[in-house]
């Protein structure tokens, strides 16, 4: 009991559209153009892409519309294949190609430290060592123990036969007096 009266309103531009008529799918498109570029906008936020692939998908519907189903609408079909245009772009912009990268290799940091940070790390070594040469014995065995050799307090404590606790109070003396040692060494 259907009558063309209550046919969707795109329903004769697209029959008509499918038999060539251009005016047919141009009156189409004017009356998605403005929905389908919103949601290219606001899925790319730039209005270049947004214009291109607005017009891409208008080209896709045009090149498609044989396989349209009449019974859905067409501003939606020609949305979801926005849509896709869209998240096709973002996935091609987040794929870093290592093509791309390579005439930036030289830019890029490459983990070896730069002569002037070696240079830097080698006096600080020295600092430390000559701080560290005037600690007692018994200061410089806890901090290489905890430091150097990444051991527990209580595995220290074992290790020199004392309690956990007398082990923490000693390397917090030996650390502050390696802080004044090495605050007093300043270069001026």
């Amino acid at each position: 009991m259907a009558d063309d009266s209550a046919a969707p309103p795109w329903k004769a531009d697209v029959v008509a559209a499918r038999r060539g008529d251009p005016s047919a799918f141009e009156s189409l498109v004017r009356s998605v153009q403005r929905p389908v570029y919103g949601l290219a906008l606001r899925l790319l936020s730039n209005e270049a892409e947004a214009a291109e692939i607005s017009q891409e998908a208008f080209l896709r519907a045009y090149q498609n519309l044989h396989k349209y189903d009449e019974e859905r609408p067409f501003d939606l079909w020609v949305m979801a294949i926005t849509r896709n245009l869209c998240l096709d772009l973002l996935r091609r912009r987040t794929k870093v190609k290592t093509e791309e990268l390579e005439p930036m290799k030289e830019l890029l940091a490459s983990g070896e430290a730069s002569l002037e940070d070696g240079a830097i790390a080698k006096q600080e070594r020295q600092s430390l060592e000559a701080a560290l040469g005037t600690l007692s014995s018994d200061d410089r065995e806890v901090l290489a123990l905890y430091y150097v050799q990444k051991r527990t307090t209580k595995e220290i404590a074992q290790v020199l036969g004392c309690a956990p606790g007398t082990i923490m109070a000693r390397l917090f003396r030996a650390r502050e007096k390696l802080r004044k040692q090495m605050s007093t060494e300043e270069p001026i």
